[in-house]
């Protein structure tokens, strides 16, 4: 087999689209290029892997296939100063077989391969945990979904392959001592690590939490921190997220468990002077966790701090919103993760949370929490900013639906040579260009039961096109008429040269 035949069986996924990412050549605050990440509903084959090896257009695999199942995870850690040797020391110290990659920006990705596929919400639950253990539940975890609306065009989301450019590329995986694999090395070191689903599932994630004697009913992420230490620079939120800890495990005595956490947790411990007040914030009103800040985000495991009696609570958190897919038709189709459920929205369900509300208690049984129109807006751009899109084909959206209606009324139909034809409501071919009137256009529209367009959106469709309006006077009546070019209409014939005829053939 090929190099290409051979990173095309490893990274073998979705069954009917593969994805793309088009750079626009501005840059984010980061300094990384920005760009649109773009499905083509096109199988990925080796073909398209020999062209990304060679350094041609960039390939990107999604993970979950039509099914709803993955044979490989990944989690895409978006840090540019990251130790990539550092993780794979973790990884091999606990026997994970996992690899890890660096990604262009300098990130990483770490990708678990299975000898079968297992359903995507097994797959996903495993990476989240893996992820949380090494202390980068921030991340984004590969399948994104774990099931797609398949007939709604859904297709899931894509992850960035390795080795663009083979021979010099900065997209490339680490052996067990940090040094960097070339496509070759890379697709033979792989192999020993390929896992089955069975021993996939036994994998003790546990490695990164160590449990206390006071916080075994709390969030992963203290258990995590206190038993690493908490150094300077985080003491103060961290007191803070043990101080709230204490007063949910202990009421009356929580005072004095937050100073002893601070001398037990805290590298160095923090003042008295701090630690009172610390408390005194803790004092003012019903604090709760700060899940977002440092030093206890990298480290959240939300599923399973929801599971615990002094964790966050089924509700605290509010929805997850995820993975935002836009299906860019005419109108476009948005679907959306909702808590790892896919929820399919217009734009109006999409940009106006009680339109939202109503479609996940519609869709998926869940009332999600209102939140502050502001808090609202930021989401659905944060969403906006790393949008999927699925391109699909002409004839598919409302627009070309219209313009293959227009065609037909125009060009398939009796045609009318005079001015006075106009009034039989049929388009009237004169010299160069063919007449009619919208609302005519619009009875056979709507014969054609397409009913999508007002007149004014067929005004403004038409004016897209290029059509001219004009008045008439026909027959003493004033007629309203558009007009577009003959050949508008026409079908262009291709001519193709007929072989030739071997000589022999003609004696």
């Amino acid at each position: 087999m090929s190099l290409a035949d051979d990173f095309y069986l490893l990274f073998k996924g979705s069954d009917i689209a593969h994805g793309t990412y088009v750079v626009n050549g501005s840059r984010d605050r980061d300094g990384k290029k920005q760009g649109t990440a773009k499905v083509i509903r096109e199988v990925p084959t080796a073909e398209l892997w020999e062209k990304h090896l060679k350094g041609g257009t960039g390939l990107g695999i999604i993970p979950i296939r039509s099914d709803n199942t993955c044979q490989w995870g990944a989690i895409d850690i978006d840090e540019y100063d990251i130790d990539h040797t550092a993780i794979v020391k973790v990884i091999r110290s606990h026997k994970i077989p996992a690899i890890v990659g660096r990604t262009k920006s300098g990130g990483a990705h770490v990708w678990v391969f299975l000898t079968e596929p297992v359903e995507a919400a097994d797959m996903q639950r495993r990476m989240t945990e893996l992820a949380a253990a090494l202390g980068f539940s921030g991340s984004e975890i590969f399948p994104k979904q774990t099931t797609i609306l398949l007939d709604r065009g859904d297709t899931g989301n894509f992850l960035n392959m390795p080795y663009h450019s083979a021979k010099n590329s900065t997209r490339y995986a680490f052996d067990d001592d940090g040094n960097g694999l070339t496509a070759e090395e890379f697709v033979e070191y792989v192999k020993p690590y390929i896992t089955t689903p069975a021993n996939f599932h036994k994998l003790d994630f546990s490695f990164g939490i160590k449990k206390q004697e006071h916080l075994d009913k709390g969030p992963p992420c203290l258990q995590h921190l206190c038993a690493q230490g908490f150094g300077e620079g985080s003491r103060n939120n961290a007191l803070f997220n043990l101080g709230v800890y204490a007063r949910l495990a202990d009421s009356e005595n929580w005072e004095t468990l937050v100073q002893r956490y601070n001398m037990d947790y805290l590298v160095p411990p923090l003042s008295h002077t701090e630690v009172g007040t610390v408390i005194k914030q803790l004092n003012k009103k019903e604090y709760f966790y700060k899940c977002e800040d440092q030093p206890i985000k990298p480290f959240c495991d939300k599923e399973v701090c929801k599971t615990r009696k002094y964790g966050v609570g089924q509700g605290a958190l509010g929805s997850e919103l995820s993975s935002l897919t836009k299906i860019d038709g005419d109108p476009p189709i948005w679907i959306l993760n909702v808590d790892g459920k896919r929820v399919e929205l217009s734009t109006s369900g999409l940009t106006s949370q009680v339109q939202f509300q109503k479609e996940c208690v519609s869709q998926i049984n869940k009332f999600p929490l209102t939140v502050a129109q502001k808090a609202w807006q930021v989401r659905i751009q944060t969403l906006l900013d790393k949008l999927t899109v699925v391109e699909v084909p002409p004839d598919a959206t409302f627009k070309g639906e219209f313009e293959e209606l227009l065609y037909s009324f125009a060009a398939e139909r009796a045609k009318g040579e005079e001015r006075e034809d106009i009034l039989q409501s049929i388009a009237v071919w004169i010299e160069d260009r063919v007449y009619f009137q919208i609302k005519d256009l619009r009875k056979h529209l709507v014969v054609n039961d397409f009913n999508h367009y007002t007149s004014n959106k067929i005004t403004l469709r038409l004016q897209d096109l290029g059509a001219e309006k004009k008045f008439w006077r026909v027959r003493g009546k004033g007629v309203h008429v558009w007009s577009l070019p003959q050949n508008y209409f026409s079908e262009t014939e291709v001519e193709i040269p007929l072989p030739p005829i071997p000589r022999e053939d003609i004696l």
